[in-house]
């Protein structure tokens, strides 16, 4: 089983799209559902791009760092545009390490989720859901507040416990190489486009040009 994958990352801090440390984070390739305007992932949204990835390769990943996850949120892109592969990639998850959390964000609203991916649904403790909105304001988990924040286990409940009252904005910054970093978490775009700019970036991944986003 195969996954076309923008991203992996390990490490992601408590309150950084999830609530554990030392979470891995898996960002799916490709995205068909109504393209987002402002999503600071449009760099996701081809389903040519990124590389593909056999799950137990990913699972390899995960099982070979020092310290083992805590957590795995997987986002993308639109993770349910590959959801055998997703799927079977939170299920390998959850059998390596047992007790661990696992976050699933989508564009889909919550009913269409649960009657088109059961068996994923089965598998996760939290699913953050529904389209961005530019117009509304972030939470910490959620990039506008029309997306709901879904607890569905026990697990959830306990780690989330007050989860609105967690900093907002908090991302996570690491350096791909010499000529590229990359951003994970919840990112003030406005903010992010400015400093873009001061750095002089040559690209970014979100749109910068809209009404605002300089001031």
């Amino acid at each position: 089983m195969q996954l076309r994958v923008h991203q992996v990352a390990f490490g992601l801090g408590s309150g950084v799209l999830g609530a554990s440390p030392r979470r891995m984070g898996v960002w799916t390739q490709g995205c068909s559902l109504r393209k987002c305007p402002g999503c600071a992932s449009r760099q996701t949204w081809s389903s040519e791009g990124g590389k593909a990835l056999s799950v137990e390769s990913l699972l390899r990943m995960a099982r070979a760092q020092g310290r083992p996850p805590s957590g795995l949120t997987v986002s993308g892109g639109e993770p349910t545009d590959q959801a055998a592969g997703v799927t079977a990639l939170v299920a390998g998850f959850r059998a390596a390490f047992p007790g661990s959390e696992v976050v699933l964000y989508t564009g889909l609203q919550w009913r269409p989720l649960v009657a088109g991916f059961p068996m994923l649904v089965a598998l996760l403790d939290v699913a953050v859901v529904g389209p961005y909105a530019r117009t509304r304001e972030a939470t910490p988990l959620a990039g506008s507040t029309n997306q709901e924040v879904r607890l569905l286990t026990p697990l959830a409940q306990r780690l989330y416990q007050g989860w609105r009252d967690w900093p907002q904005h908090r991302v996570q910054v690491g350096q791909v190489d010499s000529q590229r970093l990359v951003t994970v978490g919840i990112p003030h775009t406005p903010d992010m486009a400015l400093t873009a700019r001061r750095l002089g970036a040559v690209a970014t991944s979100w749109d910068d040009t809209e009404e605002g986003y300089g001031s």
